[in-house]
C-alpha cells in the first residue's frame, strides 16, 4: 500500500492516522506528553490566583478586653466634691433669684440642683470606705430633701 492522499484504507484517512503515529512513539513519550499537559494546565490555573494580596476573608483576631476597674475612693471623692461645688453655685444663684423674687428661676435652679444632687448620691454610693460613704450619703440626702421641698414650694406660687 502506498501512503498518500489518494489512497484510503477501510474508509479512514491515512494522513490523520499518520499524525498521531510519530516516529519513535512509545508509551514513555505519551506519558511525558500527558504529564506535560497536566503541568501546563496546573500552572495555568495557579496563574489565575491573586498574588501578594491579603486574603479577602480575614481571620478574627482575639480581642483582649480589660477588666473594668472601679474608680478609687480618691477619684470618687474628687467627683463628689465637684458635684457639691456645682450645688453650692446653684444655691448662690437660687438665693439671688429669691432676693429678686423670681420664683420661677428659683424653681428651675432647684430642679437642676435636684438632678445634680441625685447624681452626687450615685457617686457617694460607690465609696469603698464605709464611714466616708455613710457621711457623704447622709449629707447628700439632706440636700435632696431640701431641694424637693423647695421645688414643691416654688411650684405652688
Amino acid at each position: 500500500m502506498r501512503r498518500g492522499r489518494d489512497w484510503r484504507s477501510d474508509g479512514h484517512d491515512l494522513d490523520a492516522v499518520w499524525i498521531f503515529k510519530l516516529p519513535g512513539s512509545c508509551s514513555l513519550t505519551r506519558a511525558i506528553g500527558a504529564w506535560g499537559c497536566v503541568t501546563i494546565l496546573a500552572l495555568g490555573i495557579l496563574s489565575c490566583a491573586p498574588r501578594h494580596r491579603e486574603s479577602p476573608v480575614r481571620s478574627a483576631r482575639p480581642v483582649a478586653r480589660a477588666v473594668p476597674v472601679a474608680p478609687s475612693d480618691s477619684e470618687l471623692n474628687r467627683s463628689y466634691l465637684k458635684a457639691v461645688a456645682d450645688l453650692q453655685r446653684l444655691n448662690a444663684e437660687m438665693n439671688a433669684a429669691n432676693k429678686a423674687q423670681n420664683f420661677e428661676m428659683v424653681r428651675e435652679k432647684a430642679e437642676e440642683g435636684l438632678l445634680r444632687a441625685r447624681a452626687a448620691r450615685l457617686i457617694a454610693e460607690q465609696f469603698r470606705d464605709v464611714i466616708l460613704r455613710e457621711e457623704r450619703l447622709a449629707a447628700i440626702d439632706l440636700t435632696v430633701e431640701d431641694l424637693k421641698r423647695l421645688v414643691t414650694i416654688t411650684s405652688q406660687q
